[in-house]
């Protein structure tokens, strides 16, 4: 952890009680609703009603229009429309934040799903969303720590260099010299999310009565979303990582300066790096993408088969990337630690070089997927085996020599993903504690496609394996 001065190192009063809180409480709630008008379940569920019927009637024009003009201004219209549409829903999921913004934010890794249109403004929601007003984040900072920024800080920007889903981050530079970063949360973010749940769970239920969607998925959801609000249990994951990132050597994490955190409020020193559209901007050569790829799947499964801890939340906004191959790593809200024995099983189906269909491979699946409601069914099995075999034997072939390597920027590997990931849902597979590995999954694997990177998957996984 990077050291401060004995000035700047002295805890802070926090948090506030009595009459202070209950001003500094008010200030906030003032401020919210007159700025902030989407925390509750019916403005929220307005909204997103009005979001879908607006789409809705956009493409029933579209469609109308279409059948008085020529080939070319179709497409163009088509493509009018695309972008359009990309834009409203990107400026909708970003005033919603939340669980909304968390949604769109997976939707923009779809590389090979969605048009490019869309995509396009999509991707804007993994930095660009709109910071809170500073009067509103500076009472947040307030309320959390019993001290102004400018009171704690030698120097405080109050306009965000980045804002996400449930929180944004500001410059800032300690008494005694040091850039740090400073996270604060935005009030209510808690009471969104279990509002954008209840009325998930109220919409989904016909859903999840047929089986498609179960609750424990739903609250397995929940409940790592809602992690993601302490900041306390971030700073922890944070130091975690830190601490056993040594063996990697190429990937670097944030300290915590917890004399200038709360629950709230989470202060960290600056990550070096660049975005991943940046990155690719500077048009580094194959060879460097090929490293940075290789790189990423190794940290990807080092965590989930030497850790089995899992930084789950896999969006662009959160990779940094510099020239020498090296990787920064931020926001650790949404961490995955997994149960006794999840990982033990995921072991015995990685690199499986036996016949899908034998015996054999099928205990591994049912004690891999068996969830509450029983057995996996003979539906689930095929799909199982269908997506191993189409996809996992493809991308990991068990008997390919060290030197071999998976080319990521074949796109036909990601419609095999999604094929699999479909036929899972139709046959009804729950596994909850697959869900945020799934996400982080799919992250990965869009990363790489990204940068047409070329990993020696196969020979990583064996010596990751060979090592737990």
């Amino acid at each position: 952890m990077a050291k401060t001065s004995k000035a700047s190192s002295a805890p802070l009063a926090h948090p506030l009680s009595g009459a202070a809180a209950r001003t500094a409480g008010t200030t906030i709630g003032t401020i919210l609703q007159k700025i902030y008008p989407t925390t509750t379940a019916k403005g929220r569920m307005i909204r997103l009603g009005a979001l879908t019927a607006g789409i809705t009637g956009s493409y029933v024009g579209y469609m109308l229009q279409r059948l008085f003009l020529g080939e070319a201004q179709r497409e163009q219209r088509r493509k009018t429309l695309l972008t359009h549409t990309g834009r409203r829903i990107r400026d909708e999921l970003m005033t919603l934040r939340g669980p909304a913004m968390k949604f769109g934010q997976a939707l923009s890794l779809q590389t090979d799903i969605l048009p490019e249109e869309i995509l396009t403004e999509l991707s804007k929601l993994q930095m660009e969303a709109p910071g809170m007003h500073p009067s509103l984040a500076e009472a947040q900072f307030k309320a959390s720590l019993g001290r102004a920024p400018l009171d704690v800080f030698k120097m405080f920007e109050p306009e965000p260099f980045a804002a996400a889903s449930l929180g944004q981050v500001h410059r800032a530079v300690l008494r005694d010299g040091t850039p740090v970063a400073v996270k604060i949360q935005y009030p209510e973010i808690r009471a969104a999310i279990e509002n954008d749940f209840r009325w998930i769970r109220n919409t989904s239920l016909p859903i999840q009565l047929s089986g498609h969607l179960t609750k424990t998925t739903l609250d397995e959801m929940e409940s790592q979303i809602l992690a993601e609000t302490d900041y306390v249990r971030e700073a922890d994951n944070l130091t975690f990582f830190k601490n056993h990132f040594g063996p990697l050597g190429f990937v670097a994490v944030p300290d915590v300066y917890r004399a200038y955190s709360s629950d709230r409020v989470l202060t960290m020193s600056v990550a070096r790096g660049q975005h991943l559209d940046a990155f690719l901007a500077t048009r580094p050569s194959q060879k460097l993408r090929d490293a940075i790829g290789s790189r990423l799947f190794e940290l990807f499964w080092f965590q989930v088969l030497v850790l089995e801890r899992l930084h789950a939340d896999p969006h662009w906004g959160n990779y940094l990337f510099n020239a020498d191959g090296s990787i920064g790593l931020i926001d650790f809200g949404c961490v995955k630690a997994f149960g006794a024995g999840v990982i033990r099983r995921m072991r015995k189906g990685i690199l499986f070089s036996g016949d899908f269909d034998s015996p054999e491979f099928h205990r591994v699946i049912e004690e891999q997927f068996t969830g509450p409601r029983g057995k996996v069914s003979s539906a689930g099995h095929r799909a199982i085996v269908s997506g191993a075999a189409r996809f996992y034997r493809r991308v990991y072939p068990p008997d390919r020599p060290a030197d071999w390597t998976f080319d990521f920027a074949d796109a036909a590997f990601l419609r095999e993903l999604a094929r699999f990931a479909a036929n899972g849902v139709r046959a009804r597979i729950a596994a909850p504690e697959y869900v945020f590995l799934m996400r982080a999954e799919v992250g990965l694997y869009s990363t790489l496609h990204r940068l047409r990177a070329r990993v020696p998957t196969s020979a990583i996984t064996r010596r990751l394996l060979a090592n737990t």
